[in-house]
């Protein structure tokens, strides 16, 4: 009986490692297929215009259409949005960090309320509250400044939802602890609950970060002026001037990728853990 249970094991075995290679070869074709249309703006973005669609000789390489694209007001463009997508980060980072504790350990009167409001907020369409917020930055005189771009946006609701699921599953005997040894609720806030939530912060700092740099509703909304784009409306134009030329759209596409790229990479092992440990409760 006990041959028979050591023959099953390789055929076990087997199998496994059998489920786990149809896996990888899946995971690796829905990789490449996501991967094509970024492939093959990087390939366009290198060629002349006469090869677009077609296989370039070495010959056929150039770097004119980046240079076409920072002959433009580019560099000016990526400080601004650099600056909003930053400057958003570190309100969201303080704003919605700090409002999903108060939410999650804190307990008052209509938290619950608070809680549903920030729900409903999230079924809310941009397009809604885009007039509204139109009108707000025109009667502040706040039209084609930073202002406009980053004040609106230092909270929002689904990642203070965010935050707030990562925070549920904080220990509460730590913080009892830590009231304990004296702590106020602010004190074991930044002391104790903040060096723990890296992975959750760092998941929100990429969501951030990529929904900011993205701005291209609001930034063509509440800003007219060439000298304060912001990326994604830089290079808009650029396709309305250029869109004969599928090399320049192309290569500002990758310019405006990069950055997303290696914010993802420097932040990943963060966000994967991010996503498995925000959500759930122990």
């Amino acid at each position: 009986m006990s041959m028979a249970k050591d023959m099953s094991k390789p055929k076990g075995i087997k199998r496994s490692l059998r489920s786990s290679l149809l896996l990888w070869v899946f995971l690796g074709v829905f990789a490449v297929i996501f991967l094509i249309p970024f492939l093959y703006a990087i390939y366009t973005s290198f060629i002349e215009h006469q090869y677009v669609d077609k296989i370039a000789p070495l010959s056929g390489f150039t770097l004119e259409n980046y240079e076409a694209v920072f002959g433009l007001n580019v560099g000016r463009w990526v400080f601004n949005s650099a600056f909003v997508a930053g400057t958003i980060l570190i309100g969201n980072l303080i704003v919605n960090t700090m409002a999903a504790y108060a939410l999650a350990k804190i307990k008052f009167r209509g938290r619950t309320a608070i809680f549903f409001i920030i729900i409903a907020m999230m079924m809310v369409p941009y397009q809604v509250v885009l007039i509204p917020l139109y009108l707000m930055m025109v009667d502040l005189n706040w039209l084609n400044t930073y202002m406009s771009l980053i004040v609106p946006f230092f909270f929002q609701g689904f990642l203070v939802f965010l935050m707030r699921q990562f925070f549920m599953t904080f220990p509460d005997d730590l913080l009892d602890a830590a009231k304990i040894d004296g702590l106020s609720t602010a004190g074991a806030f930044f002391r104790i609950v903040l060096p723990n939530s890296k992975i959750a912060l760092a998941t929100q700092a990429i969501f951030s970060f990529a929904g900011t740099w993205n701005f291209m509703t609001w930034g063509q909304t509440f800003i007219n002026d060439p000298d304060m784009f912001i990326l994604p409306v830089g290079l808009n134009t650029l396709k309305n001037r250029s869109y004969t030329i599928p090399g320049h759209t192309m290569a500002g596409v990758v310019v405006m990728t990069i950055p997303l790229i290696i914010i993802f990479l420097f932040l990943q092992k963060y966000f994967v853990q991010g996503v498995v440990t925000t959500g759930t409760k122990e």
